[in-house]
């Protein structure tokens, strides 16, 4: 990243350290279970065009998409943020705070990272930048378990071979992974006799 770009964002998120805190207790509370994101998906769509994100669009799989300068571009950037939670709760959840602590169920996992995308969205579209690649800024949906990575599955379907990397954002983890990882999928079948 070059210095201008860096110290900028730098900047940036200094000054909306607020901003984010309540971003993220307003996502916290829009209940977000796999396959049924919808609530949060048009609230975040909502809040991408106040910001000035132009074209964001929520596609047949529930994510919310917000292609930046990706007019006749082929090798794209795609962020990802998952929008689900692995809780199947869909009515709003409390946000406890514990001294500089954020409590709620999927805080963690992953509406941190959404926020942070979205204000990293909002970032770029104000900055005025034109970068080299096109970027997918991607809230995507149905990455938890029974969601069976759809958002991300339909993503790399309506952008065949547009795509040249994706980052996906996700967990509060201190580390890079910087290889394809993959999911396995088991199924158990439990055969016995009738009766008590």
């Amino acid at each position: 990243m070059n210095e201008p770009i860096s110290a900028g964002l730098k900047a940036y998120v200094e000054e909306n350290q607020e901003t984010l805190v309540k971003l993220l207790d307003t996502l916290c509370r829009i209940p977000s279970p796999s396959n049924h994101e919808e609530r949060r998906a048009q609230f975040i769509k909502d809040w991408f065009e106040k910001e000035g994100c132009k074209g964001a669009y929520i596609d047949s799989a529930l994510n919310v998409i917000y292609p930046f300068h990706c007019e006749e571009q082929k090798n794209l950037v795609a962020f990802t943020a998952h929008t689900d939670t692995v809780f199947p709760d869909t009515e709003p959840f409390d946000v406890v705070y514990d001294g500089d602590i954020m409590r709620c169920p999927g805080v963690g996992d992953n509406t941190a990272n959404v926020a942070i995308l979205m204000l990293l969205a909002s970032y770029f579209t104000k900055s005025g930048m034109i970068p080299k690649q096109g970027i997918l800024f991607v809230a995507d949906s149905g990455e938890e378990g029974l969601g069976n990575l759809k958002g991300v599955r339909q993503l790399m379907k309506d952008y065949e071979g547009k795509i040249a990397e994706l980052v996906a954002i996700d967990g509060s983890y201190d580390s890079i992974v910087n290889e394809a990882v993959g999911s396995l999928r088991y199924r158990v079948g439990v055969h016995t006799d009738a009766g008590h």
